[in-house]
């Protein structure tokens, strides 16, 4: 533009600046908002909400007043936009004294706080559980002449519920029909829902009750809603019989209702009610999805009843759907922890085959399968496969592969793989060093197990109840008395226990 003698504007700048600060470059966006100031051209109130925005968006809010006090100092009266946006970038991140420090300057700036003002800050307060406050403000908002609208009503509603202000809220609720403004059933879900994950499935119960009193019919989601809160709180047999109220007043459930109570029977062991609901889904005509089968499916392998899962299993393959991994994993560990393994494997195989990736959990399932049942070759192929499939190995998979090479008796092996499982980036637990020392310990190997504990406390790890009763039982033995010494400074006073 420059070298064809055309100067770019304040819409030039404008269309830049509003490209950096959606990208989140608002470094970039400041320094040519000041090339722009020293070229004479006079930003409007335009580019300062291009500004902000950026800030808000990158979450820079320390700079937020700097920003205000140059909009002001460069003859710009800030708008409601340019308030609002500051206001509640503070009060989404509960920061209420800069919030209102913020509406103090509104005010100074001959502005009143609107509906979104008002919005904003109570629904923060009610996320702090300030309800008196709120219950002030929005006071105050009616005495300003500022007409609540349906999200200020659902701030405050929800806020009154949380601290069982039952009566407050229900009044609220025919105080909004009076002004014309219809609490909907996204409305009383969203409550309900929030409700049911603190755990506060009463509470939500009473929301259904509400609904009918002010003439919202509940629908689906608001049932399943309910009875995941119901399975949540250990409420099994309230949530089935919400299932059978559903089908009385007219609703027919759907998978999310069905999940959610299978998801209580199968948390609380009671396997054959979830075998029952699988059977009465596929009856109704409701077709179990991924979350259905790998629910049901966990739940079977768990509590050893293979013969259920395994007939799950093949009327999943008959739909002839394609099913993600993490519901193959579920059953080729139930496959391995059954001792199927061939089927393990003819499976772990198939999924190689198809269009489903394996992803590391599959075979660490299949490696550690392997291993157990003897299958060592198979494992160390499976182990040296896994780059090949786009994967690297986790502190899992490191962690079965050096377990068995220490019962090999394959120490420096072992010891080898260490320092490449390291120099790959990928750090041990503090799960897999107890379980070496332990190996290691139970083999005789003092010394080695020595430099592993020291690696236990380099990284500030803390040593299991099980390898520390370990370390004191095989000091207690007369063969291991002088071996003490072996170990880290801090364990030489296992040398004193037998004595």
């Amino acid at each position: 533009m420059y070298a064809r003698g055309l100067h770019p504007n304040v819409v030039t700048y404008g269309l830049l600046l509003d490209y950096l600060c959606k990208n989140g470059k608002c470094t970039e966006a400041r320094k040519i908002f000041d090339v722009m100031i020293r070229k004479g051209i006079k930003p409007n109130v335009t580019i300062y909400n291009i500004l902000l925005y950026g800030y808000v968006a990158k979450g820079a809010l320390a700079d937020l007043p700097d920003l205000l006090d140059l909009i002001v100092a460069n003859g710009i009266s800030p708008d409601h936009y340019i308030f609002n946006t500051m206001f509640c970038a503070y009060a989404k991140k509960a920061m209420i004294d800069e919030a209102m420090h913020i509406l103090s300057k509104m005010r100074q700036q001959g502005l009143s706080p609107n509906v979104v003002t008002y919005g904003t800050l109570i629904d923060a307060l009610c996320k702090l559980g300030r309800v008196d406050d709120v219950v002030l403000k929005f006071n105050q908002m009616i005495d300003e002449g500022v007409t609540p609208n349906i999200v200020v009503f659902n701030s405050l509603i929800y806020g009154l519920c949380t601290v069982d202000r039952w009566e407050k809220a229900e009044e609220l609720f025919f105080e909004m029909l009076d002004q014309e403004i219809r609490p909907d059933i996204v409305s009383f879900n969203t409550i309900m829902s929030n409700l049911c994950k603190e755990g506060r499935v009463m509470e939500a119960q009473n929301v259904i009750d509400l609904m009918e009193r002010v003439g919202v019919r509940p629908d689906v989601i608001s049932y399943s809603t309910l009875i995941g809160g119901h399975c949540l709180a250990g409420r099994i047999d309230e949530a089935a019989k919400l299932l059978d109220s559903m089908v009385s007043v007219g609703l027919k459930p759907d998978i999310l209702c069905y999940d959610a109570l299978l998801r209580g029977y199968c948390k609380t062991g009671r396997m054959d009610n979830a075998y029952c609901l699988v059977r009465e889904m596929l009856r109704k005509q409701v077709m179990p999805g991924a979350v259905t089968y790998s629910t049901i499916l966990h739940g079977l392998f768990q509590t050893w009843r293979f013969s259920e899962a395994k007939e799950l299993y093949h009327n999943m393959i008959k739909t002839r759907k394609q099913w993600g991994i993490y519901t193959y994993n579920i059953i080729l560990n139930g496959f391995c922890k059954n001792n199927c393994v061939d089927e393990a494997f003819e499976m772990f195989q198939s999924l190689c085959s198809k269009d489903i990736r394996p992803d590391i959990i599959t075979f660490n399932i299949m490696i550690g399968c392997l291993l157990k049942s003897g299958r060592k070759k198979d494992a160390m192929d499976l182990f040296a496969a896994i780059p090949a499939h786009g994967l690297v190995p986790d502190v899992v998979t490191y962690r079965l592969m050096m377990e068995n090479l220490i019962q090999e008796g394959l120490l420096d092996e072992f010891d080898n793989l260490f320092l490449a499982m390291e120099k790959s980036g990928c750090t041990p637990n503090s799960y897999m060093l107890n379980g070496i020392v332990r190996r290691l310990l139970g083999g005789g190997e003092i010394m080695r197990a020595g430099a592993y504990l020291s690696k236990i406390d380099e990284m500030n790890f803390s040593l299991e109840a099980s390898t520390t009763s370990l370390l004191i039982s095989l000091f207690l033995r007369e063969e291991y008395k002088n071996h003490a010494k072996s170990l880290p400074e801090k364990y030489h006073f296992l040398e004193e226990v037998n004595k």
